[in-house]
């Protein structure tokens, strides 16, 4: 998939000819008042001066400056105060050589001049800072973790792993709950009768499905698509550099909606308050408070774990492939089946619903007494 990305732009051994940009051009028997409406216009900290098409020198804001305090007016040619003496470099050096010379001489701008002084552009320490590849981006990006990699979708768009692979990760995510709510079962029937309470099991189930997510490479993936969410959506550079500074925990994570879901029907569902109005009111109000910084920590301490280099590496480049198309394509505006089609839900669903039939078809062949069965019937897509 990354094979055929475009390798970054590294202005520092790069060729000025590619560096450099174009500027307006003033003679030297333009005015002061000519000079500084063109650096306004062009934002460059510097005008070059062309006289018989052959490049003379720049003028700065400095220059300007320099220009009033000796007593000139807006409407005296700039000619005196070109500045002929700085250096310049011819197109074939590099970004290094620029550098060092903008520096040296403490230049706001240095000329890229061909033989015959031939102005070719202007080079500032601003085209020496790599530019963000991909200037058109979306404002929000979706996406989630597979066992082959990262997928991200704008809803129209998507890039990364293809949706097999979104399949293989419903049934991932079912194994992971499969066997921890076994080792949940063992657990719950080694506690005293009194002790076997529905809910403690519920509980001990989501616990050690936390735990083995946890433990999981899928966790570690999990991390590196929220980091690489965090880059795009705050118009960074798509680096492994850059992605592994990004925060784990993503705002917009399903786990937030799911630890939502549990909070509201877990209070909703519960013997107290008897007043059904009153349950629901606290439902609401248990639910709004407390989601967020929930689902942070559950993001934080289950959902995902420190990402390796790795797997930064697969989030950097489904991050690459999505813009890729973003900025290349054209991407019609998604219909609502095309955005549920994109969100990979579906493909969550299916692949979890294909574990269960393996699953319930293992039980059967096995004998497994029904005692001993975390699942009697389908789950969408997994849960106790």
């Amino acid at each position: 998939m990354n094979a055929r990305l475009t390798p970054r732009l590294d202005p520092v051994t790069e060729p000025l000819y590619r560096l450099a940009v174009a500027a307006s051009v003033i003679s030297p028997s333009n005015t002061l008042r000519l000079a500084a409406a063109r650096l306004a216009e062009e934002g460059l900290g510097a005008i070059p001066v062309i006289q018989d098409h052959q490049y003379m020198g720049l003028v700065t804001e400095r220059d300007l400056a320099r220009a009033l305090a000796n007593g000139a007016t807006p409407d005296d040619i700039i000619e005196p105060w070109v500045r002929t003496q700085d250096p310049t470099l011819a197109p074939a050096e590099t970004g290094a050589a620029a550098l060092r010379m903008l520096v040296e001489h403490e230049l706001t701008a240095i000329a890229v001049v061909a033989p015959e002084r031939h102005f070719v552009g202007l080079v500032t320490p601003r085209l020496l800072v790599a530019p963000v590849e991909f200037e058109s981006r979306p404002r929000q990006v979706g996406g989630m973790a597979t066992p082959f990699g990262v997928y991200l979708t704008t809803g129209a768009a998507s890039g990364g792993v293809p949706m097999w692979a979104l399949i293989a990760s419903g049934a991932y995510m079912f194994g992971l709950f499969f066997v921890g709510a076994h080792v949940a079962l063992f657990a719950f029937l080694a506690l005293p009768t009194k002790a076997q309470i529905p809910w403690i099991y519920d509980l001990m189930s989501f616990v050690f499905f936390l735990l083995a997510l946890r433990l999981s490479p899928l966790a570690k993936i999990h991390a590196a698509e929220h980091m690489t969410v965090h880059a795009i959506e705050q118009n960074e550079a798509i680096t492994p550099e850059v992605v592994a500074r990004m925060p784990r925990v993503h705002p917009r994570c399903g786990t937030n909606l799911a630890i939502g879901a549990s909070l509201f029907l877990g209070v909703l569902n519960s013997p107290w308050p008897a007043e059904q109005e009153l349950r629901l009111l606290i439902a609401v109000l248990v639910t709004v408070t407390l989601f967020r910084p929930l689902g942070s920590f559950v993001q934080m301490w289950g959902t995902t774990a420190p990402a390796k280099a790795k797997h930064i590496a697969l989030g950097v480049a489904a991050g690459r492939d999505l813009l890729q198309k973003y900025e290349s394509q054209y991407i019609p505006p998604a219909s609502v089946p095309r955005k549920l089609l994109h969100s990979g839900i579906l493909q969550i669903m299916v692949g979890a619903i294909l574990a269960q039939l393996v699953a319930m078809a293992a039980y059967e062949v096995l004998r497994v007494p029904v005692t001993q069965r975390v699942i009697s019937a389908f789950l969408l897509p997994f849960g106790p």
